[in-house]
């Protein structure tokens, strides 16, 4: 009975009609598959396109900054220096030898610690969410953290240097006219020569540590950037 009516019902249909209309639908299946398809392609295209001038501005931003980072710990270097200079020539009896010891502080105070600290291109990838299209885990997470450390760390360590070196100035100022110092008047540019030799110094020896802190971090920071350029080189040579 079951085969009775099913062969009623097919018989119902067009068996040409029927293959032109499965026909049809397949056709448009396929066709839907495949504009489907290239518009995935054209949208991986542009992505790969994006994501090249991303990287390469970012190499352009791994580059400035590790310039940045060795102009720093130079001028880093030269702190400590003068700071240190400063602590032994301090000590001793002599006007000559107080003279060329604030010299050595002015210097640093002069030459001071300011830098900017704009968004780099991988911050825009993050805020933009274009993060994402670095599909390697193992770049993604250098980058961060090679730039999570110029927000954290770098850019904390001049900040706190330059505050430090204005609590020394102002300490150091009550004994001494720095302006004074550098001038052609023959006038004397120690203020209080007997409280000076009879007060500790420790802001200056705290402002020693925080420089020797802030070259140590600079100096990591700057082998990061170097192995993270040459991670993302070997990455740019893949895509």
């Amino acid at each position: 009975m079951l085969k009775r009516w099913l062969s009623r019902f097919t018989g119902l249909f067009d068996p040409t009609g029927v293959k032109k209309y499965i026909t049809q639908v397949t056709l448009i299946l396929v066709s839907l598959f495949i504009a489907t398809r290239a518009d995935r392609c054209r949208e991986a295209a542009k992505d790969q396109v994006k994501l090249k001038e991303y990287l390469t501005a970012v190499q352009q931003d791994l580059d400035a900054e590790l310039e940045t980072d060795e102009m720093n710990l130079n001028d880093c270097k030269r702190d400590i220096q003068c700071l240190f200079r400063f602590m032994q020539l301090s000590k001793y009896e002599s006007r000559d030898s107080l003279f060329n010891a604030f010299s050595n502080f002015a210097e640093v105070y002069q030459r001071g610690v300011f830098r900017a600290f704009p968004p780099s291109t991988y911050d825009i990838m993050v805020q933009t969410g274009d993060v994402s299209l670095i599909k390697d885990l193992k770049l993604r997470n250098t980058l961060a953290s090679v730039f999570a450390f110029r927000q954290n760390v770098v850019q904390k360590d001049l900040q706190d240097f330059d505050q430090q070196t204005q609590i020394c100035a102002e300490k150091l100022g009550r004994f001494l006219d720095l302006g004074q110092m550098f001038s052609e008047s023959n006038r004397p540019f120690l203020l209080d020569e007997q409280g000076f030799r009879n007060t500790p110094h420790n802001e200056v020896f705290i402002l020693l540590r925080m420089a020797n802190l802030r070259g140590f971090h600079l100096d990591v920071a700057a082998e990061d950037l170097r192995a993270a350029r040459k991670t993302l080189d070997e990455y740019l040579k893949k895509i």
